[in-house]
């Protein structure tokens, strides 16, 4: 019996110091068998070592692998792999492969996905290789030399690479390729060796990252610390970005921005667990100066859902110039002799992400020194589902309030767009900003109301002004309107120079009211009439946005005696870009007529035809002067808490502004 323990020992002491002895030896043999035997082709040089026990690593001279089709995806000389057991483990049953130190004296690399995200590589189990491949997991890469082609379709990558890690720790990696159909250039360098989509729970420290990527139209700088470089983890630093526009920046990285004039920006760029943040942003965008807190999550979009930008846009004044290229401005009509904009809007870029924004500026510069800017302005920004809503807008204006909302819904084809607004209280003279010479200083004052509430259909600015169907309303309360501006609107020459002689005053309006409709881009008032005590207009015609063509008649009717007028209407037509303004012929022609037969009795006598005794017409009263937007103050209240809502919150937060009542029509 004993004789047997020792047979049995001394077997286990055989067995043991033969795996010691074949540890240590790296199992020759073992690997090169093992890779020649591969569903995929991997060819190791004979003297390759393994070593499975203490420190699982793999040491060769050279490494090739080969695709099911015989393409290289690989080459790679004086390799080291170092993995742990629990790891491989995890990638057969199912999560990324992840290989704790890949190091290379050389590495030339092919790698390909398809839209499925379906690779050559055999970076999944037996089984599992017809599912989309997740990238590895590197947590150290130390490559002296090496190269890669890319064409991944799932991150809209192509490209050719060359990296490499210095003697001294350093490395440094260029790419010259295309992101989303975007040319760009990538240069990095950081003080040690970055890790390559490391997990959270690598606990690797943040090494010191500089970064630039030029496009065509644009330059990124990033100067920071970052853990790991295809994820970006625990990256933390300063960002500079320049470029022709905001649109232009964003699209590569799948962010729906507008169309801008040239732009500067400069911030704290974060990321952690595929949350991206911009703290701190001062960005100038034309002429406008803008600032802000956002964060992007990346997310939803591993599940298959849309990545979503959330934030607070604050600063100003914006100019409303600088807006224009998102509807088009920046570019002429296609058709000649029309002034709106119809180049295509990206409307697909808003099925990129989803957004929740709350807007705080300053001040709105309507872009001329004849109005006076908005301030201030506050609104919430939601894009969902490729439906843009710009609710709870409020502004100041002119010392009064206009309020609303729009809605973009890019789903149908094509597009519906839906525009409400209301504006209750706008004193006309501190909103236009003229400066008559002849006339008093402020030719036109009063409390303006008005309501809009439109829609239309159209993948460009002129498609949607061109299908506008809604009612329009304004009217003037408590107005009043230079003597010598309705002497001239009536053509009363002998009371518009005593007028001018004595010096201009104003006359207190009844009524000034615009009602009409918008009937497919086409505007025909409905009641348009400006009375004071003086004259009484009556305005009728149409305005059409489908084809910008003017057709309106202006006819004064004076309401006391005057020597010398001419009486006639005024027409307005022409086109948007050639308004023309003139006489009506067949009223004026009647005068004329008149004149030259009581000129023929007597000359003196042809004076007569111009005499106006005026008519006895009653005062037009316009009605109720209720409010037309009743919930100004509470959309502006609900604007402002969601502006301070998401100035408070964590920036990685969606803002969500507190509802708000809607503004109701009056009745």
């Amino acid at each position: 019996m004993k004789f047997a323990f020792k047979a049995v020992g001394a077997a286990v002491l055989a067995v043991i110091a033969a795996a010691a002895g074949m540890e240590w030896a790296g199992w020759p043999g073992l690997a090169p068998g093992l890779a020649a035997r591969a569903e995929r082709g991997m060819d190791l040089d004979a003297g390759a070592r393994v070593h499975l026990l203490l420190r699982p690593r793999l040491q060769a001279s050279r490494l090739r692998v080969s695709g099911s089709g015989g393409e290289p995806l690989a080459d790679a000389r004086g390799l080291l792999l170092h993995w742990q057991w629990g790891d491989l483990w995890a990638w057969r049953r199912g999560a990324p492969l992840r290989l704790r130190l890949v190091q290379a004296d050389a590495l030339t690399l092919n790698w390909q996905r398809d839209a499925a995200g379906r690779t050559a590589w055999p970076v999944q189990p037996s089984g599992q290789r017809q599912e989309p491949a997740a990238l590895p997991q590197i947590d150290h890469l130390v490559i002296r030399e090496g190269q890669a082609r890319l064409d991944d379709a799932p991150l809209q990558l192509r490209g050719d690479a060359r990296f490499a890690t210095q003697a001294d720790g350093r490395w440094t990696a260029a790419l010259q390729g295309e992101l989303r159909g975007q040319q760009l250039a990538l240069s990095a360098e950081a003080d040690a060796g970055v890790a390559l989509f490391a997990p959270a729970d690598a606990g690797l420290p943040p090494v010191q990252l500089r970064a630039e990527l030029t496009q065509r139209h644009g330059r990124l700088a990033f100067a920071g610390t970052a853990a790991s470089l295809l994820d970006a983890r625990a990256l933390d630093g300063a960002l500079q970005v320049r470029g022709n526009s905001l649109a232009d920046i964003g699209r590569p990285f799948g962010l729906a921005l507008p169309r801008t004039p040239p732009v500067t920006l400069a911030g704290r760029l974060l990321h952690a667990s595929g949350v991206w943040q911009l703290n701190g942003a001062q960005a100038r965008v034309g002429q406008s100066q803008l600032a802000g807190d956002f964060a992007f999550d990346t997310r939803p979009a591993a599940a298959g859902g849309r990545p979503q930008l959330s934030g607070l846009l604050r600063g100003g004044p914006l100019r409303l110039a600088d807006l224009g290229p998102a509807v088009g401005t920046d570019t002429r009509p296609s058709r000649p002799g029309r002034v709106l904009p119809d180049r295509p809007l990206d409307l697909p870029a808003l099925n990129l992400m989803d957004a929740r924004v709350a807007i705080a500026l300053s001040q709105l510069d309507l872009g001329t020194a004849r109005l006076a800017p908005l301030a201030p302005v506050n609104a919430s920004l939601v894009l969902e589902g490729g439906v843009l809503s710009l609710s709870y807008l409020n502004a100041g204006m002119g010392g009064g309030e206009v309020a609303g909302s729009a809605r973009l819904d890019s789903r149908p084809s094509p597009p519906l767009w839906h525009v409400t607004l209301g504006v209750q209280g706008m004193a006309l003279e501190q909103w236009l900003r003229l400066q008559p010479r002849a006339l008093a200083q402020d030719p036109v004052t009063g409390r303006l109301r008005a309501e809009l509430d439109v829609q239309g259909r159209g993948r460009s600015t002129a498609e949607l002004l061109g299908s506008l169907t809604g009612p329009v309303r304004l009217q003037i309360d408590q107005g009043r309107l230079s003597h010598l501006l309705t002497e001239g609107l009536g053509l009363d020459l002998a009371q518009g120079l005593a007028v001018w002689l004595r010096g201009d005053r104003m006359l207190t309006l009844n009524c000034a009211r615009l009602e009409g409709r918008f009937q497919a881009g086409v505007l025909r008032p409905r009641t348009a009439v400006v009375d004071n005590r003086d004259s009484r207009f009556d305005i009728d015609g149409r305005i059409s946005l489908a084809d910008e063509t003017l057709d309106l008649r202006l006819v004064a009717h004076p309401k006391d005696f005057s020597l010398l007028t001419l009486r006639s209407p005024l027409r307005v037509q022409g086109t948007l870009a050639d308004p023309r303004v003139a006489l009506e012929g067949r009223a004026l022609g009647g005068k004329a007529v008149a004149a030259i037969a009581l000129g023929a009795l007597a000359p003196p006598a042809a004076l007569l035809a111009f005499v106006d005794p005026g008519e006895d017409l009653p005062p037009v009263r316009c009605g109720s002067t209720a409010a037309v937007s009743s919930s100004a103050a509470s959309a502006a209240s609900a604007a402002s808490a969601a502006s301070a809502a998401s100035a408070s919150a964590p920036s990685y937060s969606p803002a969500r502004p507190v509802p708000a009542p809607r503004p109701r029509a009056e009745t």
